[in-house]
């Protein structure tokens, strides 16, 4: 079993590193507002900035009690201090607005956020090889009779945000040689394969509380997902893809102390 934690080298991607110049601009133009401009308006800024700098530390000291992933706090810290920046330049001069305005958007787009790309035991399923696999294979013995498949969109940030914390379980947690006993873990892009959230009862709208999804199937059948979901179409409130919640909604933990207790006590 690996335990290596995910790549810190995904914070060095142009999305981190064009986000942080861009927050990083604005104390020099705070610094430029205060030299050349009346003493009304730096004034305004100032008690603003103020403001707005213990607004934002507390809302995200806040966070942390509800601390999911390091990608998703890092994500949120981006979001409020780029959303105080927005509004303060708007105070500070029109001109700066429109500035960060146009980065705001030219990040947007040249800079997203990407899948992760570092190490993972998560395997890559379509239709075809989700039918084989997972349905029919694992009735067969020809698979791991347990599989955890990770429903995605590349283009939704929650799921790239949870994509290096759902590499590090696969890492600790995958044993497909074990037919019996072990887990496979797999990804499905429904954004390529959207025919598999119909099947599974996912929303794919941009505005879709389902996204990420994670299904656990045993044996070709479902027996838990993340987050749930009724017949009636009524998802599961405020679910938080912290490691810790996806082992104990799973069992993993659990399954893996057990396993290698078994194993110990064969030796023996």
């Amino acid at each position: 079993m690996s335990s290596s934690s995910p790549s810190l080298k995904r914070f060095l991607s142009a999305h981190y590193v064009f986000n942080v110049i861009i927050i990083l601009l604005y104390p020099l133009f705070y610094l430029w507002a205060v030299e050349t401009k009346d003493s009304e308006t730096v004034e305004k800024v100032v008690n603003w900035t103020k403001q707005a700098t213990y607004m934002t530390g507390l809302v995200l000291f806040l966070k942390l009690r509800k601390f999911e992933t390091l990608d998703k706090y890092i994500a949120d810290c981006f979001l409020h201090m780029k959303s105080s920046i927005l509004l303060l330049s708007f105070v500070m001069d029109r001109k700066v607005f429109w500035i960060f305005g146009s980065l705001y958007y030219f990040h947007y787009l040249l800079c997203q956020l990407r899948e992760y790309s570092g190490e993972s035991k998560a395997e890559y399923l379509n239709v075809a090889s989700f039918e084989r696999r997972v349905k029919i294979g694992a009735t067969k013995g020809e698979e791991t009779k347990k599989w955890l498949v990770m429903f995605y969109a590349p283009w939704h940030p929650p799921c790239n945000q949870f994509d290096p914390t759902f590499a590090q379980l696969s890492l600790e947690f995958s044993d497909k040689d074990d037919k019996d006993d072990g887990l496979t873990f797999a990804k499905f892009d429904l954004a390529r394969w959207p025919g598999g959230g119909i099947d599974h009862g996912i929303d794919l709208t941009g505005n879709s509380k389902q996204l990420p999804t994670l299904i656990m199937f045993d044996n070709g059948g479902e027996v838990e997902r993340m987050p749930r979901c009724t017949k009636q179409g009524v998802i599961e409130n405020r679910v938080v893809f912290s490691k810790a919640n996806v082992c104990e909604r799973f069992g993993l933990k659990k399954t893996h102390d057990a396993k290698k207790k078994g194993e110990s006590k064969k030796r023996k």
